[in-house]
């Protein structure tokens, strides 16, 4: 997947983490609560967004030696 569709999936979890883990709390989704559901979302957002600006800096930084 390329590095921007990386960042925004990511960019995406994370606020759709946020909503739900904020607004929607009590509610539930099939068997899930929007509670711990956001936040499972958040850290996994967060987690790759992480993955994929730290390609990108390692990618970068190969580029720049040669």
């Amino acid at each position: 997947m390329a590095t921007k569709a990386k960042v925004a999936l990511g960019l995406v979890l994370i606020v759709a983490g946020a909503v739900l883990a904020l607004l929607f709390r009590e509610d539930e989704f099939l068997w899930f609560r929007g509670g711990p559901l956001g936040v499972v979302l958040v850290v996994v957002g967060v987690l790759d967004l992480g993955e994929a600006l730290w390609r990108a800096r390692g990618r970068a930084e190969v580029e720049r030696r040669e």
